[in-house]
This record gives C-alpha cells, sequence and structure tokens, in this order.
C-alpha cells in the first residue's frame, strides 16, 4: 500500500467526477444524492484500489448512504489490509 490515505484519494476524485470542489464533499453527503451511479461509485473505488493496492470487498461498501461511511469502510478494509501484511 502507498502512503495515500483512503480519504485524501477518494474526495478529489468524487469531486472531479461531481465537477465541485473538493472541500464541497463533505462526510455528511449522502451518497444517494451525488448524482453518480453506484457504477461510476465503483470505478473511483476501483480506481482506490490500483492505486493503493488493496481489494476492498464489496459487501464491506454495503450500507454505506453517505460520503463519510463510504470513506470509513474503506479506512477498515485499508487497515485490516496492512495489518495482514
Amino acid at each position: 500500500m502507498t502512503g495515500v490515505n483512503v480519504a485524501e484519494f477518494m474526495r478529489p476524485r468524487l469531486a472531479t467526477a461531481l465537477g465541485v470542489a473538493p472541500e464541497l464533499v463533505t462526510d455528511d453527503l449522502e451518497l444517494a444524492t451525488l448524482g453518480l451511479s453506484s457504477l461510476e461509485i465503483m470505478e473511483i473505488v476501483y480506481d482506490a484500489e490500483d492505486e493503493l493496492g488493496i481489494v476492498f470487498p464489496e459487501e464491506s461498501l454495503e450500507g454505506a448512504t453517505t460520503v463519510g461511511q463510504l470513506i470509513t469502510a474503506l479506512e477498515v478494509e485499508a487497515q485490516s489490509a496492512k495489518g495482514a501484511s
């Protein structure tokens, strides 16, 4: 895994996909209101997998309804992967 943290990776990519400034991608922002399809969100997650060298099981993302919950779920998986190596 690289030294990049999940939030630092995800926020700018979500912001780019939305066409907004990264500071507008807040933890409480509902994923359903982003205007991105679930496929578009998963493409960003797959980019994170490639960049961070971690596989994020899709089931670990179930139940995430906000940007913060998505990032937290990814961070948990990243920590788990880091601990396993």
